[in-house]
């Protein structure tokens, strides 16, 4: 599977040569983390579809964490470029990840409820 992952979190993450290594390394953990997760009796191959979803998304959210040392905003003369901060969206896979995987893990699903960031 962590080859399928892998695939998946390029895709997100979209990998420089010099990334590849450590993405691989994210995948192989994304999908350990995963595993652990599981309610008894569900396996990775009950929820696949769901479970490389996650796994992609998790190591792609690790990769994009590492990167949070990247230009966020650049000026040249009159012409300003402005990017997303590549932590955020680590924050936002990391949780979609969590929303895929809710159904059969126990951690998310079964009845669990949580306030996630409460304007306030």
């Amino acid at each position: 599977m962590t080859e399928e992952i892998y695939t998946i979190a390029a895709a997100i993450a979209m990998p420089s040569e010099g990334e590849t290594e450590l993405l691989e390394l994210l995948c192989a953990a994304a999908e350990q983390e995963l595993t652990g997760t599981l309610r008894p009796g569900v396996t990775a191959a009950d929820c696949r579809e769901a479970f490389l979803c996650a796994a992609g998304c998790l190591a792609a959210a690790g990769l994009l964490a590492g990167r949070g040392g990247q230009t966020e905003q650049f000026t040249a003369g009159e012409v300003s470029i402005r990017t997303a901060a590549a932590g955020g969206r680590g924050e936002e896979l990391r949780s979609l990840a969590e929303r895929l995987m809710a159904p059969y893990s126990n951690s998310g699903g079964g009845g669990a409820f949580a306030f996630r960031e409460v304007p306030g």
